[in-house]
């Protein structure tokens, strides 16, 4: 998945995601613990950012105007998740793609953002009519983008919307239906596990922080990691996005005690592990980057584009060993994949 110089620093961004329930559904308190870090700084300003309410919020002309369409009489017959369905389609009609992160009310006011806007703006809709809303992780070929010495690397969640349970009095067994909507569907995509609520907040925010370390906004950036970490304090991605603004900042003793907490008490990521190899390479500590390589085979990671691309990088340095482990390991999850069959079938012969 690494496919850069030592120059850049990868973060992860989500190109699309969905959410739960709204800001009732966050419970700050019981959110998961891990060993303490801390991650406070007083290196920077904590500037005001948007609440989890504001995420959310749908001005009233909005709300209507699905309000009118979900419960207009013609529609009555159609079910509610499959009415939320065909609204958003003739919404997305005049819908224009941008790079931009936005909350449900611009993306309903500018018919315009990323994936993660819309399915914000799903969200939205549906708690207005009491939708129950899921969504789950694909794993899809990345886009990556580099600027400022940072990429950022955008990843893609799919959207389960679920309508109410129905009972079948003759055989006393309960239903359920769900409608899957997919904003970018991918050909080669591969499911993976499903998010959780904290996770998708801190997603919003990780967006947010990313376009701003890539504007050198190092202020907003750490009050939008800030306000995820209240949420999520073990998300990976935005503990990795913290240690990259230290790095940033002029500050890599700060970055390599997160990488290090970080690996030692959680599943670690590509990224993390990846943004650790740089920093320990561009400090002259090339023996523990070369050990920390070796932990890549350690991470829990379900996405075969990931290995694909660290199997790549082992057959470029000659390790064909550890590239058909990798090639083997990226085909195991998704065989179809012609990449992974190809370079294995040229190693075997090899």
């Amino acid at each position: 998945m690494v496919r850069f110089t030592a120059l850049f620093l990868l973060l992860l961004i989500m190109g699309c995601a969905s959410h739960d329930d709204l800001s009732s559904s966050i419970d700050t308190h019981s959110a998961r613990i891990a060993p303490h870090l801390n991650w406070q700084s007083d290196d920077y300003n904590l500037i005001e950012v948007p609440q989890i309410e504001d995420i959310f919020y749908l001005n009233d002309d909005s709300a209507q105007h699905f309000l009118s369409y979900y419960h207009a009489r013609e529609n009555k017959d159609i079910k509610g998740h499959v009415r939320l369905a065909e609204y958003l389609g003739d919404f997305l009609s005049g819908f224009t793609y941008r790079g931009d992160t936005y909350n449900a009310d611009l993306a309903a006011i500018e018919q315009a953002g990323n994936c993660l806007s819309l399915a914000i703006l799903t969200k939205a809709y549906a708690s207005l009519v009491g939708l129950k809303v899921e969504y789950r992780k694909v794993n899809s070929e990345p886009v990556y983008s580099r600027e400022n010495g940072i990429m950022t690397m955008s990843s893609h969640v799919q959207t389960h919307v679920h309508a109410p349970a129905q009972l079948d009095n003759k055989k006393l067994d309960i239903y359920f239906s769900k409608i899957i909507i997919d904003y970018f569907p991918a050909s080669r995509g591969v499911k993976g596990g499903r998010v959780s609520d904290e996770d998708f907040v801190s997603m919003y925010y990780q967006n947010l922080a990313a376009k701003a370390l890539v504007d050198d906004d190092l202020d907003r950036a750490y009050s939008l990691l800030s306000a995820a970490l209240q949420i999520s304090p073990n998300n990976i991605e935005t503990l990795n996005t913290l240690a990259v603004l230290h790095k940033k900042s002029g500050m890599p003793d700060v970055a390599e005690s997160i990488y290090r907490h970080t690996l030692q008490h959680t599943k670690g990521s590509v990224s993390i592990l990846s943004n650790y190899v740089i920093l320990l390479n561009e400090s002259n500590r090339h023996a523990e980057a070369a050990l920390y390589e070796d932990k890549y085979l350690e991470i829990e990671d379900d996405n075969p584009f990931n290995w694909h691309d660290l199997a790549n990088q082992a057959y470029t340095r000659e390790n064909y060993w550890k590239a058909l482990y990798l090639y083997k390991k990226s085909a195991d999850m998704a065989p179809y994949l012609h990449e992974n069959f190809l370079v294995k079938q040229r190693l075997i012969i090899n």
